[in-house]
C-alpha cells in the first residue's frame, strides 16, 4: 500500500553523511546493505518515473566501462521501485540496484550522482551529472589513472561501433550540430580522394538535441580524451594503440590523417 504523505521521511544528506543511514532494499524486496568501492563508489539517485533517469541508466555501463570494475563501484538507488526489465535490458548487474522503498525520500532531484568513500560517506554530490562526472574523473586522474582510463575508453569504443578492419583508418569524430569548423571538416573529408579509406564514427556533444545522433553523454569521453575542440578527431590504430587531433586548421586535417596511415 503506498505510504502516506504525512508517513514519508525526507532525508537531507549533506557532506560528509553515510548512505549507512539510510534503509535500503534490493530487487526482492529484501532489507540489503550497500557495499561501497575500496577506492571510489558513484550512487545514482534514481526515479523509474523520471525521463533523465534513463539517460542516467544508458550511461552506467559505458561509465563502468572506462572506470573498470577494480576502480569503480557504481550502485543505483531508487527512489520508488526498482525497473528490474530496464536495468536488464541495459546490461546493469541487479546486485548493485536499491530501493528506499515508498517511505524514505531523499531531498535531491532524480536523477541526482554522489560520489562516495570506502565507507558511503558523501563526498560531493550534484544533480548536474555531468560536473560530477568531472570531479569523479579528477580524482582518479590525480591517481595515475588517465591512460588507463584512455585505452579502456578506446575498447569501449571499438566493442560500441563494432569496429574490426584496422586496415580501413577508424576514426571517431567529435563534433557538434552546428559547429561551423565541423561543416568545413565535413566538406574536406567527403571531397577526399581516399574516403573510402576510413570509417568515420560520428560522436556528437553531450547536450545534442537529435535523438538519432550518437551522444558523448555527460561528455565522458570529451574529458577522458581532454577533447577542448570541435571538431576533433581520435584515430584508434589498435586496442592499445591511438591518436587524437584536436585544434588544427581544417586545412591540415587530410595531411594529418595521412601522417598517422603512413602515408607520406
Amino acid at each position: 500500500m503506498q505510504a502516506e504523505y504525512s508517513d514519508i521521511m525526507i532525508k537531507d544528506l549533506r557532506y560528509g553523511d553515510s548512505f549507512d543511514m539510510i534503509k535500503v532494499a534490493d530487487t526482492e524486496g529484501n532489507e540489503a546493505t550497500l557495499k561501497y568501492g575500496a577506492s571510489h563508489t558513484v550512487l545514482f539517485y534514481l526515479s523509474s518515473s523520471c525521463t533523465g533517469c534513463k539517460d542516467a541508466l544508458r550511461f552506467v555501463k559505458r561509465l563502468q566501462s572506462v572506470f573498470g570494475e577494480d576502480n569503480l563501484q557504481v550502485l543505483l538507488l531508487w527512489s520508488d521501485s526498482i525497473p528490474v526489465s530496464l536495468i536488464e535490458e541495459y546490461g546493469i548487474a541487479l546486485k548493485n540496484c536499491f530501493s528506499t522503498g515508498d517511505s524514505i525520500v531523499i531531498n535531491t532531484p532524480t536523477p541526482t550522482a554522489y560520489i562516495l568513500d570506502s565507507k558511503g560517506s558523501i563526498l560531493y554530490y550534484n544533480s548536474d551529472i555531468k560536473i560530477c562526472m568531472e570531479k569523479l574523473y579528477m580524482q582518479a586522474a590525480e591517481e595515475g589513472l588517465g591512460e588507463q582510463f584512455r585505452l579502456n575508453a578506446s575498447r569501449y569504443l571499438i566493442e560500441h561501433y563494432e569496429i574490426s578492419d584496422f586496415e580501413t583508418q577508424q576514426i571517431i569524430y567529435f563534433c557538434m550540430e552546428g559547429c561551423p569548423d565541423c561543416a568545413a571538416a565535413d566538406d574536406i573529408l567527403e571531397n577526399d580522394d581516399r574516403k573510402d579509406e576510413r570509417s568515420l564514427h560520428y560522436l556528437y556533444a553531450y547536450n545534442d538535441a537529435e535523438p538519432s545522433h550518437e551522444r558523448d553523454e555527460y561528455a565522458l569521453f570529451k574529458l577522458v580524451y581532454d577533447i577542448e575542440w570541435y571538431p576533433s578527431f581520435l584515430v584508434l590504430q589498435s586496442e592499445e594503440e591511438y591518436e587524437i587531433i584536436g585544434e588544427i586548421p581544417v586545412e591540415m586535417l587530410i595531411e594529418e590523417l595521412d601522417r598517422l596511415a603512413g602515408r607520406f
